[in-house]
């Protein structure tokens, strides 16, 4: 199981959105994510097709969140952009030569692959967009106070 880019960009382009408080077009957020604009307008695209943003046409338009980002989860933004690890139609599509599994009607490795797109999507599901607010504050903060600290084993 691998994060992809397009899954990465879109939850930081989710956090950047929460964060503004306004509506941001797709040049601001290129810039204070140092992304290319085209690979932004990409990400955007696909999270809008998700539901996850909202885009306003127009002088004044620009993309915002759909969701509050108490109620939006990493499960909804990452399905934006990936199928689930494993699914029904698993065993047919990856049998070999385009056939299905010869092992369709019993298979020991199928509960394996239920079991963990279950816990990965339990899990995702647990986190909000405000959580991973919370935790970046935290981790900043953390990161700011830390360099304040003398190292151990230094002497000065």
């Amino acid at each position: 199981m691998r994060v992809t880019k397009a899954e990465e960009y879109g939850v930081r382009l989710v956090m950047r959105l929460a964060t503004s408080g306004r509506q941001l077009t797709v040049r601001e957020i290129a810039e204070s994510e140092r992304l290319p604009e085209t690979t932004v307008a990409k990400v955007i695209a696909e999270l809008r097709r998700a539901g996850v943003v909202d885009a306003e046409r127009g002088r004044n338009g620009g993309y915002c969140l759909a969701v509050a980002p108490e109620k939006l989860t990493l499960a909804g933004i990452v399905a934006a952009f990936d199928e689930p690890l494993y699914d029904r139609g698993f065993c047919e599509r990856y049998g070999p030569e385009g056939l299905p599994c010869v092992r369709s009607s019993a298979c020991g490795l199928r509960p394996v692959w239920r079991g963990l797109t279950a816990v990965v999507s339990q899990f995702l599901s647990q986190i909000t967009v405000a959580d991973l607010l919370r935790r970046d504050r935290l981790a900043v903060a953390t990161a700011a106070g830390l360099s304040t600290l003398p190292v151990a084993g230094a002497e000065g």
